[in-house]
């Protein structure tokens, strides 16, 4: 009784439109209040206390504070002008810098959405006035934007992590081939379309070693960002919570020597100039040049009002995550309780599958219930739910959650419910407007069904990797066991 009214509630709040949070926390409520005697309001208190001073979940907010001063520290155009001189002239062109600035800016922010709108608002004036195929650019952005949630340092491995217990180094380790796999195979795909279809992608130009280098140059301080927050983590010289906060400052210090407004160091050359104390190499670079002191002055301010759209823009994200999560938890104690976890685990393992042909199974109703569930949504109502049965079956966690965190991928652009695909969208017509603004004149505007078209390829492209995971568990479990040891 108490499994069907679960899942009919379920069913109904989702259908009804309820916030993800408020439906699993009401319906955990309505579940332990009808067939349990357990006192609500502490349990929700309890599970509100445990998660939110959870050491795991604290680098939560942390990653997405650092992805998103990188953010808005300009780093996504200066990281898309770099990486185009490198691989544009690959048959596809710029559209090859879309899946590698998108990996690229993964491995600093950890989340999808940031990392679709912060690649495609560089990226979008510039493939209108080139001829690409709008359909494929749309398709592609949309895609390697959702590598932020599989390339470490991934916010969906910590929730994933959490829920079923899971070290997040292994998680983190078991991310990384399969992530940079998916962007490659993304290139191979793009690479085929355009040899069979050369309209849809003209040739570009190769760069000169010259702009190559500078392109490389100008993205050192972000690589060595990225290196510090992994390495640390790899090497277990650091939880994932203590790199996110290296991460935090380094980003804080690139944003400091990118940005321009209210000066926070604008008098400390001429503090030092009037106290006699100025020696070394900023002495001798003002002696040369006059102008060193105003130009140094200017790099070396920070605006504020980025920063506070940073932390602001990091609380609503965080704020979101962290409440579904508490409900989450609050739903899973509820279903413990009253035995329909064990209820569910026994009926799978009654079925007498192998591991194989269970994770078949999930993958099969995770890529349905994607098409009508929000994605991280569809993650923490239902992974533990399902992890003792995937325990009972042999089914390696690790293993296991690489191919969920791309499952909540294919989620983030399935049609009609994928929210990459909207943000594509929004994006697209911002800049569409911006565009006629400036040119004095209206272009007609591409429809939601473009979008819809242009990632069905990049969804074929997960689907390769999934069977290929499947096939093949060591793809994502040889590095883990490399490093950490085999279990």
């Amino acid at each position: 009784m108490a499994i069907t009214s679960a899942f009919l509630m379920m069913g109904g709040f989702f259908l009804i439109g309820v916030y993800v949070a408020g439906a699993l926390g009401v319906l955990s409520l309505i579940l332990m209040y009808v067939f349990s005697d357990a006192p609500l309001w502490n349990i929700m208190g309890n599970k509100a206390w445990e998660t939110n001073t959870n050491f795991i979940l604290i680098a939560v907010p942390l990653f997405l504070l650092m992805g998103e001063l990188m953010l808005r520290s300009g780093m996504g155009e200066r990281m898309y002008g770099a990486v185009s001189r490198w691989i544009s002239f690959l048959p596809g062109g710029l559209i090859h810098t879309n899946i590698a600035s998108c990996a690229i800016f993964a491995a600093c922010s950890g989340s999808s959405v940031a990392t679709s709108a912060t690649i495609s608002r560089v990226s979008l004036p510039t493939f209108r006035s080139r001829g690409y195929s709008e359909r494929l650019v749309i398709g592609s952005l949309a895609a390697g934007g959702t590598l932020g949630i599989l390339i470490p340092p991934s916010i969906g491995l910590i929730v994933y992590g959490v829920l079923v217990e899971e070290s997040i180094g292994r998680l983190y380790l078991a991310g990384f081939i399969p992530g940079f796999m998916l962007a490659a195979m993304m290139m191979i795909m793009i690479i085929g379309a355009a040899i069979l279809f050369p309209s849809i992608a003209p040739k570009e130009p190769g760069a000169s070693w010259r702009l190559k280098l500078i392109g490389l140059l100008s993205m050192i301080p972000v690589i060595i960002i990225i290196m510090v927050v992994l390495g640390s983590i790899y090497a277990g010289w650091a939880t994932p919570t203590e790199a996110a906060a290296f991460g935090v400052t380094g980003a804080l210090v690139l944003a400091l020597l990118n940005n321009s407004g209210p000066p926070i160091m604008a008098g400390l050359l001429k503090k030092l100039n009037s106290s006699g104390s100025q020696t070394g190499t900023i002495a001798n670079l003002q002696e040369r040049y006059p102008d060193v002191e105003g130009a140094l002055s200017q790099s070396m301010t920070i605006n504020f009002d980025m920063i506070k759209d940073s932390i602001l823009s990091t609380v609503r994200t965080s704020s979101m995550i962290m409440l579904i999560v508490i409900a989450a938890f609050t739903l899973s104690f509820a279903f413990a309780r009253l035995g329909i976890s064990h209820d569910i685990s026994q009926w799978i393992i009654g079925m007498d599958l192998s591991s194989t042909q269970l994770v078949i199974v999930l993958v099969i109703f995770y890529l349905l219930l994607g098409t009508f569930m929000e994605s991280f949504a569809m993650l923490v109502t239902t992974v533990p739910i399902l992890a003792p049965a995937l325990v009972a079956t042999g089914v390696d966690l690790v293993w296991f959650g690489i191919i969920m965190v791309i499952l909540v991928e294919a989620a983030l652009i399935s049609p009609p419910e994928g929210i990459n695909l909207y943000v594509l969208h929004g994006v697209r017509r911002d800049v569409q407007a911006e565009m006629d603004e400036a040119a004095g004149a209206a272009e007609e505007m591409g429809t939601i069904t473009d979008v819809y078209i242009g990632v069905l390829p990049f969804m074929g492209v997960m689907a390769a990797v999934i069977v290929l995971l499947i096939i093949f568990p060591q793809i994502a479990l040889w590095l883990p066991d490399l490093v950490k040891g085999t279990r």
